[in-house]
């Protein structure tokens, strides 16, 4: 049976042992939310034969069907649906979640106590970034979560072959990365190349537009910027 490690579990044993490496075997499922707590704790998540279980309760399927069966009899409680169909729901329902978590990419950081965090690139896969139009490209993927970094926001962002308008309630730097970016304000617009960065500040309204493609990095502040942007719009 595959034993399940929660965000609960990672923070338990991290207060319990102190430790720095979480040691996994190939029947251990790690949630994302778990994987991300470990990073921002600075733990080390290690594959090996020998799972260290001291001071955590690892929770495994069979406690989490427990609590999606109890669920789901609860929703359905007093139709004809029998338990036996109950279960069976619940064991696909499970195994979907398990699969789901799998296959979750996960940005691969390296942790230093002292706070420094190296990300490796290449692992960053982005969202999509909903800009109010359904046939707009554009992604987006923050990096560093607000313990990490919580007086500033950081990520990757695409535009491919799109423009739209945006109401800025922080000051922002975007570092282009590959392509061409386009920011317009007042009528006049500004192309920026692979190499070039823009200073954008705040209360600024303006669009941004890629004739092609874009790939940048950015960094804002303060790190709240999407609810700066919800109230400035």
């Amino acid at each position: 049976m595959k034993m399940l490690i929660t965000i609960e579990d990672v923070r338990q044993k991290r207060k319990d042992s102190k430790c720095d490496i979480l040691y996994v075997d190939s029947n251990t499922l790690i949630t994302p939310g778990a994987r991300d707590l470990a990073s921002e704790l600075g733990m080390e998540i290690k594959m090996g034969s020998e799972a260290e279980q001291t001071g955590t309760e690892v929770k495994g399927q069979e406690e989490m069907s427990k609590n999606v069966e109890r669920l789901v009899k609860e929703e359905l409680q007093g139709t004809n649906i029998t338990e036996d169909i109950i279960s069976r729901i619940v064991q696909e329902v499970v195994k979907s979640i398990a699969a789901a978590d799998l296959a979750l990419p996960q940005i691969v950081k390296e942790c230093d106590p002292s706070g420094i965090r190296l990300v490796r690139g290449e692992s960053v896969v982005l969202d999509r970034f909903d800009t109010g139009v359904a046939t707009d490209k554009v992604g987006i993927k923050e990096i560093l979560n607000t313990r990490e970094c919580p007086n500033m926001a950081t990520g990757f962002m695409e535009i491919e072959k799109t423009s739209f308008d945006w109401t800025l309630g922080y000051d922002e730097l975007d570092y282009i990365v590959e392509g061409n970016m386009d920011i317009t304000i007042d009528g006049k617009t500004y192309r920026g190349h692979a190499g070039d960065v823009f200073f954008i500040p705040m209360n600024t309204s303006i669009t941004f537009s890629s004739p092609d493609y874009c790939k940048f990095f950015f960094s804002t502040y303060p790190a709240n910027w999407q609810e700066l942007s919800e109230n400035s719009r």
